[in-house]
């Protein structure tokens, strides 16, 4: 449910989507300066209804800090965008603020919460990691002037949402994910499913550009690692000391996941072929000898492997689908129109 939420406020920043009370800032100010004078209603001193319903009631103040965040400030949009398209725009937020205001009428309605722990590990799990850790993403809030107590509520205010789709609105949808449906989704993803990659770590012995003496002194000293590294060596000081590829030699030699196709034939076939674990022989490129030790072998899953994992995406697709029919009717039921 959380592309549902997404798409419902794709034109409005997570941390304004639901402001009760609009304050602007000297830059903000300053901005709705600009586009009040290109568009009316939307001068910053001024409180003017832009969209009602049987509830509620939207007014210009009340989207300036979504439509800020959606034109990212930018005051030189007034002077290069034909104001009936901004205008269009203006209009998407209100119809996404009604939206939103509705689906949190009902939830009060239904008398639907959601606990602080639960807030607590959303915004530990989606807002802090993926920022680099609670102390950056302060920061990042600081540049912004928003505060984490208002995070917090426009957080919960979204998983309140959020539970409300869940539990209530699609609780009576019959979502029935059918065989058929599981082969479909699996056929047309099977590149994904079938891919067979290989994880190798090797040393290349350079022979471009050498002459055939050249190339036989550098085969004997293959030889001689190849020996050491069967013997028992560290395989990554070995790759550091010796490998003469330069994409791989910091890293020991490591190349990861890699596909069939991706390498030469030559070195595709040692990877994919031999065991985890083995060391191969010398493989000869064009590049010149590599010595290859098998780390790991991925193979491609089949329907059955990835059935249950099928079932859940195909289950969340059909719910997706189902809520905005669901969504058109409660906005119906609350009388929203435009005023202008």
């Amino acid at each position: 449910m959380k592309r549902i939420l997404l798409i419902m406020v794709a034109a409005t920043m997570m941390f304004v989507g639901c402001s009760d009370k609009p304050k602007l800032t000297p830059e903000q100010h300053d901005f709705f300066t600009v586009m009040g004078e290109k568009i009316s209603y939307m001068k910053p001193d001024t409180t003017v209804v832009l969209a009602t319903t049987n509830k509620f009631e939207i007014t210009n103040l009340d989207i300036m800090e979504n439509v800020y965040q959606g034109m990212r400030g930018d005051v030189s949009i007034m002077n290069n965008v034909e104001p009936s398209r901004i205008e269009a725009f203006l209009m998407q937020v209100v119809t996404l603020k009604a939206q939103q205001d509705i689906l949190l009428e009902e939830a009060k309605r239904q008398g639907l919460s959601v606990s602080k722990d639960s807030i607590d590990a959303f915004i530990e799990k989606n807002l802090y990691a993926p920022n680099g850790g609670k102390e950056a993403f302060l920061e990042q809030l600081e540049l912004q002037q928003v505060d984490l107590d208002f995070v917090r509520e426009d957080t919960r205010k979204n998983m309140l949402i959020m539970k409300y789709i869940d539990e209530i609105a699609l609780t009576d949808v019959d979502i029935n994910v059918s065989e058929e449906d599981i082969r479909n989704y699996y056929e047309e993803n099977k590149e994904q499913y079938s891919l067979e990659t290989a994880s190798v770590r090797h040393i290349l012995f350079m022979t471009q550009g050498k002459s055939e003496e050249e190339k036989i002194e550098v085969k004997q000293l293959t030889e001689d690692v190849l020996k050491r590294a069967r013997a028992g060596e560290d395989f990554i000081k070995l790759a550091s000391e010796y490998s003469e590829d330069p994409g791989s030699k910091n890293s020991g030699g490591l190349y990861a996941d890699f596909p069939r196709g991706r390498m030469g034939q030559t070195f595709e076939d040692a990877s994919f072929t031999l065991p985890v674990g083995t060391i191969s022989d010398p493989v000869e490129t064009p590049y010149g000898y590599h010595i290859i030790k098998i780390i790991d072998h991925k193979y491609g899953k089949t329907i059955d492997d990835v059935r249950d994992e099928i079932k859940r995406i195909v289950s969340e697709r059909k719910k997706e689908a189902a809520f905005p029919p669901i969504l058109d009717e409660l906005v119906k039921s609350y009388e929203f129109k435009f005023t202008l």
